[in-house]
């Protein structure tokens, strides 16, 4: 596990650290914790004096590099990809909620449907460029609408 953040990265080194990060760590992390309160089930800490000091510098150019908000994006985001990693399922997790679809059908844009549909079936065309490409026109809102409807309706059945 990688405590050291370099002072010169950039945005996407930044983030790229931080994944690796929350992985290695694990579903506890979180960034408002002081690296001093980690400790082990036995009751062991995480991190000595000289780790923790550096886990907090580099948490520290994080903010600076990435801002106050996409720090705890980045987090929640792999959090999220890790428990679906162990439900055995494919993120977004909300994307497979019954109540998540029905909300799309009834009131989500053309473009979060297409979205869902691309996350549901990634081989199919979708996408304004995907139908482009295929020498179709652009899915309308009440298209997409209605292949996602029976894309449900057909796993439901399943």
């Amino acid at each position: 596990m990688e405590l050291y953040l370099p002072k010169e990265a950039t945005s996407r080194q930044a983030i790229a650290w931080l994944k690796r990060f929350v992985h290695d760590f694990g579903l506890g992390f979180h960034l408002d914790t002081s690296p001093d309160d980690y400790s082990t089930p036995d009751g062991l800490r995480c991190f000595n004096a000289d780790e923790c000091r550096i886990l907090e510098d580099s948490i520290h150019r994080l903010f600076k590099t990435l801002g106050d908000e996409l720090p705890y994006e980045v987090c929640a985001e792999e959090a999220t990809a890790m428990l679906a990693e162990l439900v055995h399922s494919k993120p977004p997790l909300k994307h497979h909620s019954p109540v998540f679809q029905q909300e799309l059908l009834k009131s989500g844009t053309r473009e979060q449907i297409i979205e869902w549909l691309c996350w549901n079936d990634p081989n199919g065309c979708y996408t304004d460029d995907d139908s482009a490409s295929e020498g179709y026109s652009p899915l309308t809102l009440a298209q997409v609408r209605h292949i996602m409807d029976e894309q449900v309706r057909r796993q439901r059945s399943t």
